[in-house]
C-alpha cells in the first residue's frame, strides 16, 4: 500500500505548487565590449564622439517560469538588446547598429511572501548578433551575423498590484560570446589593431515590467 501512497503524495505536492509566471518589460544595459569599442573609437571616431568603456543599450525581455515547488522554478527568458552609433566623418556619416538576441534557460531559487516574490537564479543559452554598418563612402548597408554561447545571472522581484498581476524589477549580469560577425565569409576587421572584430561582452542590465501569475 505504501508503494502507491508515496507517489500520490508526491503528485499532490507537485500540483499544489504548480504555477506559471509570465512576464515582460524593458530597460537599459551597460555593455562592455572591448573589441567592438576599439573598432569604433580607433577606426571611425579617432577625434570625434567615442564609445565609453560601458556604453548604454536598450533591452527588451519576455519570460515564462514554471514552479516545481514553492522555492524552485524553471524558466525560459528571451532578451533582445539594441544598440546604435553614428558620427560625421568628413562629408559623410558613419552609422552602425546591432541587435543581440539572448534566449536562455533559467533555474530560480524563489523566496515567496505575502504579495511579493523574489527570484535568484541563472542560466545559459545561445546568442545571435546581427550588425548593420553603413560606411561614409557608401550609401548601402552591410549586414554581419554571428552566434555563440552566453551565461546569465538574474535577480528579480515581483510586487502585487492586483489579484494575479504584479509589477517587477530585475537586475541581470550577462557574459556573452557571440564571436566575430561576418558577411559571406568576410569579417569586420580592425586594420589599426590587425584583428577581426568580435561582439563578446560583459553587461549589467536593469529592467521594469509586468508579471501575470496563474
Amino acid at each position: 500500500m505504501k508503494k502507491f501512497i508515496t507517489p500520490i503524495i508526491f503528485l499532490c505536492s507537485f500540483t499544489l505548487y504548480a504555477q506559471v509566471d509570465l512576464s515582460g518589460g524593458m530597460g537599459i544595459s551597460f555593455v562592455n565590449s572591448p573589441s567592438f569599442r576599439d573598432y569604433i573609437n580607433i577606426v571611425y571616431a579617432p577625434s570625434g564622439d567615442k564609445i565609453s568603456t560601458f556604453y548604454t543599450a536598450i533591452n527588451f525581455y519576455a519570460e515564462a517560469d514554471y514552479s516545481l515547488s514553492e522555492t524552485f522554478q524553471l524558466g525560459v527568458d528571451y532578451a533582445v538588446l539594441i544598440y546604435s552609433f553614428n558620427t560625421n566623418i568628413g562629408l559623410g556619416v558613419y552609422d552602425i547598429s546591432y541587435t543581440h538576441h539572448k534566449p536562455s534557460l533559467l533555474a530560480y531559487y524563489v523566496i515567496p511572501g505575502k504579495g511579493f516574490k523574489i527570484k535568484l537564479g541563472g542560466g545559459a543559452g545561445y546568442r545571435i548578433v546581427t550588425v548593420s554598418e553603413k560606411l561614409p563612402t557608401s550609401g548601402s548597408r552591410i549586414k554581419y551575423t554571428s552566434g555563440g554561447l552566453g551565461l546569465l545571472v538574474k535577480v528579480k522581484g515581483d510586487t502585487a498590484i492586483g489579484e494575479k498581476l504584479y509589477a517587477n524589477i530585475g537586475l541581470d549580469l550577462r557574459f556573452d560570446l557571440p564571436g566575430e560577425p561576418e558577411n559571406n565569409g568576410k569579417k569586420m576587421h580592425n586594420g589599426a589593431l590587425r584583428e577581426d572584430v568580435n561582439l563578446n561582452s560583459l553587461s549589467v542590465g536593469i529592467s521594469l515590467g509586468i508579471s501575470y501569475f496563474f
